[in-house]
């Protein structure tokens, strides 16, 4: 087995400018990168994930891979593919900041005896799957209608199995691996997360 990273990188209007804003992901997958399209079937999957849970003000840009296992000077980027279209997700615009925080339960435990959690902040730019304009600024909890389609992406991008037969698994940058499959958990609240250039 081996350690990729995997960006998804995305634009949105922003103070007057289109800004660019990405997520950031890391796999154990296969000791060598799938043959043929398989390495960037993987890529896309993750990405189709991403794009139900983004607005369609939002612009996916591209996906990169690259090795992950070894130092700066030694990891390389393996894939760097264009994407063309926007999130899928129907709504609302709502403030670029806003972000809903989905979250893994890791097998470790910090000095302290406290769960460690992977977590990733998510700007849909939208309001999502009937998310209320109150929701989305903090001033109610999501319900789990409005949880619902993070709770889908965070299981889907946990274990992605592309092309058949290969499998990769989500991990921390610090190799912690989420405790079990289907392990997602969304956040109640929307947090705000500085939304800035790249």
């Amino acid at each position: 087995m081996a350690l990729y990273g995997l960006t998804v990188t995305k634009s949105t209007l922003w103070h007057g400018n289109l800004e660019e804003f990405d997520n950031t992901y890391y796999y154990e997958g296969p000791a060598e990168p799938p043959a043929g399209d398989g390495l960037s079937r993987f890529a896309f999957a993750v990405a189709d994930a991403e794009r139900n849970i983004h607005g369609s003000n939002v612009n996916f840009e591209r996906v990169r891979v690259w090795t992950a296992g070894g130092t700066i000077a030694q990891n390389e980027t393996i894939l760097l593919v264009d994407l063309t279209g926007t999130g899928a997700a129907i709504g609302a615009p709502i403030f670029k900041e806003a972000a809903v925080v989905v979250e893994w339960e890791c097998e470790r435990k910090n000095i302290d005896g406290k769960k460690v959690y992977l977590r990733k902040f998510i700007r849909p730019c939208a309001m999502v799957a009937t998310m209320s304009a109150e929701a989305s600024r903090g001033e109610e909890g999501l319900t789990d209608a409005m949880k619902a389609p993070f709770r889908s992406y965070g299981n889907d991008v946990q274990t992605v199995e592309a092309p058949i037969g290969v499998n990769w698994q989500l991990k921390s940058r610090a190799n912690r691996l989420p405790r079990f499959n289907d392990n997602a958990v969304v956040n109640t609240f929307v947090r705000s997360r500085e939304f800035r250039r790249n």
